[in-house]
């Protein structure tokens, strides 16, 4: 089979129905939080916080910006304030090898940067299609909000952090 025939056959491919196959969690919802996210780690990475490995960047460094750049608790934003509470009462749970969750415990004093923590392993379930067995909507949905308004907090609060957001030219 040549290459032209390859991609010919994919003309009668049907694409799958994916709004369907995220069980009720709102499609614009999912395609902001990776707008934000994807844009929010390269921000990291362009601001130094970066996982290096042999020279090579493995990954942005959620831990260390948490640690070191985060507003304290409370911020006296209520939508904040609220996302970091639900955040914290709410972690993201983790899947087993035979598919079922996992609970963990909730987060201790209430705090910002232990909340921004759990943005990546938002993404990660998300993502890696965790969500898509047994989704609790109300749950997943408020998760991927509170974690949109923790990273628009921190692009809020920090100038030098929202012009590497916004970059795109080095």
């Amino acid at each position: 089979m040549t290459v032209n025939q390859q991609i010919d056959s994919l003309a009668g491919f049907t694409e799958p129905e994916f709004a369907n196959l995220l069980c009720g969690i709102d499609e614009s919802l999912v395609i902001r939080f990776f707008h934000y996210f994807s844009r929010f780690e390269h921000a990291l990475k362009l601001s130094n916080f970066k996982i290096i490995d042999s020279g090579f960047i493995k990954g942005a460094n959620w831990w260390e910006f948490a640690n070191e750049s985060c507003p304290e608790y409370p911020t006296h934003n209520t939508l904040v304030d609220e996302a970091v509470r639900y955040i914290c009462d709410n972690p993201v749970k983790r899947q087993r090898e035979d598919l079922s969750w996992s609970s963990r415990r909730r987060i201790r004093p209430y705090s910002f940067s232990e909340a921004l923590k759990q943005v990546p392993n938002i993404r990660n379930n998300l993502f890696h299609g965790g969500k898509y067995l047994r989704p609790n909507v109300t749950r997943d949905s408020e998760l991927l909000r509170s974690a949109i308004f923790l990273m628009q907090f921190c692009l809020m609060t920090n100038h030098q952090f929202f012009e590497h957001f916004q970059c795109i030219d080095r």
